[in-house]
């Protein structure tokens, strides 16, 4: 269920209730999630409990001053009782949390507020004043992976007004919470607010680049890739620029740059340009072995599958799959490469058919042959010259001696290259931006 866009800021219910309030839509706001598969960041894991978590009926039959009884009072308008416990720390200010929820009012078994209806988490920074208070101060006293139920005071929620019909007067509710995932806020302008001469420290550089990376994924989660490339980028150039005291930050820093020049092939090929992701992955060629990292070769597989290049595709991703035998998006992505080969093959098979379709007809003369053939193999040709997505151009093989110098000297008129590789003493032909 698709409840549209989201509020770059949220609306103030005092002033919408007096008057009125004036808001922003985030138009670009997107919540798919990243591939897990492509970045070093741990976004949630899979719950054993997660279908029993999502019942959408009420854990509570009675009233609430019953359920009470069997809560922990955190403080008068709150009351708790944690059903899974969590792990780690309670949720601090400045913490950007992922959560699911269902919420009841007294006595009504189904919810009236559910993010499994909706089918999507509620993301919030604690302490932005993004959500209901009463959800933000319960959400404080968790843990990640804690699911727990709290009664909230309407004082922390909708009011004694409410918002009629769907909010009673009063109401407190039963909320259902589970904590997904926390990770601290991160400052986007870290490193533009360093000086000249702590730009050249590594040792201040480095804590900056881990918040740009923690924004950057942030942008990325939330579909914002061009934001992610920019600030994926200002962190690659500023750790160049560092100096370093000793190979220990020479070791570091070159970590840090494998794990932003992965990130950059991630988001250009996001972003569905894939040229700059394989410049982004001839730049880790210098800063490792990518034939050793899975991630790196499923990235270069993906963007030479969108050139066109699909038989050096293949060797990345059979490569990567060798290394993550059990990796199901390797495994999908051998399967897209094969129906895209085979589809480019059957229509490249048409096309140069279509070519040399009068070379069948002996019976007309050679002159009237070779300027019919020569048309259809620069028509051919030119549209592979202005197709923007292809970067090679295989010839179907046992083209004649005439077929071929005809190709050549298209080809240097189009100013592609002709080339020719031997496969089990069989030459194979094609054209080359």
């Amino acid at each position: 269920m698709d409840f549209g866009n989201v509020l770059k800021t949220p609306i103030n219910i005092g002033e919408l209730m007096n008057g009125g309030t004036e808001f922003q839509i985030d138009t670009e706001f997107n919540e798919n999630e990243g591939d897990e598969y492509f970045l070093d960041d741990d976004y949630g894991s899979a719950d054993e409990d997660e279908e029993k978590y999502k019942q959408l009926q009420s854990p509570w039959e009675r009233t609430f001053d019953e359920l009470r009884q069997e809560m922990e009072r955190i403080d008068e308008h709150i009351y708790k009782r944690i059903m899974k416990a969590g792990v780690g720390e309670p949720i601090p200010n400045n913490t950007r949390v992922v959560i699911e929820y269902n919420a009841f009012f007294e006595q009504e078994s189904k919810p009236f507020d559910s993010t499994t209806l909706r089918d999507k988490p509620q993301r919030f920074v604690v302490g932005k004043n993004n959500v209901l208070l009463g959800i933000e101060e319960a959400v404080r006293t968790m843990r990640v992976s804690e699911e727990a139920q709290f009664v909230i005071a309407y004082q922390l929620l909708y009011g004694e007004i409410g918002c009629p019909p769907r909010i009673k007067p009063k109401a407190d509710v039963l909320f259902v919470i589970r904590l997904i995932s926390a990770t601290p806020d991160s400052d986007g302008e870290a490193l533009s607010k360093l000086n000249e001469t702590e730009r050249r420290s590594y040792g201040m550089v480095k804590d900056k680049v881990t918040e740009i990376r923690q924004y950057a994924r942030d942008c990325f989660k939330r579909n914002l890739i061009s934001n992610a490339i920019v600030k994926y980028l200002e962190a690659v150039n500023t750790l160049q620029m560092c100096q370093l005291k000793d190979e220990a930050e020479q070791q570091e820093q070159q970590q840090l740059l494998i794990a932003l020049h992965t990130s950059l092939a991630v988001c250009y090929n996001r972003r569905d340009k894939p040229k700059d992701a394989c410049r982004m992955v001839n730049e880790l060629r210098r800063l490792c072995d990518v034939n050793k990292n899975a991630k790196v070769l499923y990235q270069e597989g993906k963007a030479l599958m969108n050139l066109g290049e699909y038989d050096r595709s293949r060797k990345c991703l059979l490569r990567a799959q060798q290394l993550e035998p059990n990796d199901e998006i390797v495994q999908q992505a051998l399967k897209q490469l094969n129906d895209r080969s085979v589809k480019h093959q059957q229509e490249e098979k048409k096309i140069w058919e279509r070519a040399f379709s009068m070379a069948a007809n002996k019976k007309k003369q050679v002159s009237k042959e070779e300027a019919m053939l020569m048309e259809n193999m620069k028509q051919t040709m030119q549209l592979f010259v202005e197709d923007e997505g292809s970067s090679t151009l295989p010839l179907p093989d046992g083209l004649s001696e005439k077929e071929l110098s005809i190709m050549e000297q298209l080809a240097n008129e189009l100013q592609l290259k002709l080339n020719v590789h031997v496969d089990n003493n069989k030459k194979h032909y094609k054209l080359q931006k």
